[in-house]
Formats: structure tokens, sequence, C-alpha cells
């Protein structure tokens, strides 16, 4: 993972909300196929911190990104497509957090943009498997 995701989420841990920044469609490569800007960087820890999610928490997702991108457990159409239009929903569940971590990518085709990530209950996590089980 590049360093600066984690230099920079630093950085947005202590804006405020909707505080400007500088270049904030600077690309930050998290993996070869997935990508963030600053912007959507920024935008992931305001979220982060308004649904209460400590630095740690926060830390933890950004660790587990790429792992998820390269080697998912679930991965599925988001049933969220009107935000987000051929968007997949990527996700693992870590038994020592008793969550999931959930990453959302945008539609298929060369590098792809990270949307967001966010961790997921367990019983959220397995129906999602469970449905794409079912669909196969």
């Amino acid at each position: 993972m590049d360093n600066r995701i984690k230099k920079y989420a630093r950085e947005f841990l202590n804006m405020k909300k909707g505080e400007k920044i500088a270049n904030p469609q600077e690309i930050i490569l998290v993996t070869r196929v997935a990508r963030v800007t600053r912007r959507s960087l920024k935008h992931f820890i305001e979220s982060r911190v308004e649904q209460g999610n400590s630095w740690d928490e926060i830390d933890y997702l950004l660790e587990k990104v790429g792992e998820i991108i390269k080697n998912p457990q679930l991965e599925i159409l988001n049933p969220n497509q009107r935000n987000y239009p051929g968007s997949f929903l990527l996700g693992n569940f870590y038994v020592d957090k008793k969550k999931a971590v959930i990453v959302v990518l945008d539609r298929e085709g060369g590098i792809r943009n990270i949307v967001t990530l966010y961790f997921a209950k367990k019983a959220y996590f397995f129906r999602l498997l469970n449905a794409r089980e079912k669909n196969k």
C-alpha cells in the first residue's frame, strides 16, 4: 500500500467536515487494480469519524483494504446501484474484530476507484455471502 494513504488519513482526521484540501484529485494507488483520490479518502475519514470509529479502527480498515481487494471472501454486485451503477462489494470477515470489512469498488475496467470502505456486522456479511452462494 502507498505510504501516503495513512499520512493523508491522519491529516484528514483532524479537519472539519467540508474543509477544503489541497490536491483533491491526487491519486493514491492502494493495489495494482485499485486507487483512491485524496478527496475520496477525506470523505471516507469524515464518514468513519461521524460514525464514531476511532483512529485504531480507521487504521485497521486501511490495513485490510489491499488484502480484501486481492483475496475477497465476498465479491458481489453492490445492492446500492442507484448511487454507484456497476459497483461491487468486496469483503472479508475478521474473527479478531467480530466484524467484516467491506470495500466498495466502482464499475469494472482498468484501475478501479475505491468508493468507500466500512465495517459490517457479522449477520449482514454472512447474509450477503449466503445470497451469493444461492445465486451461483
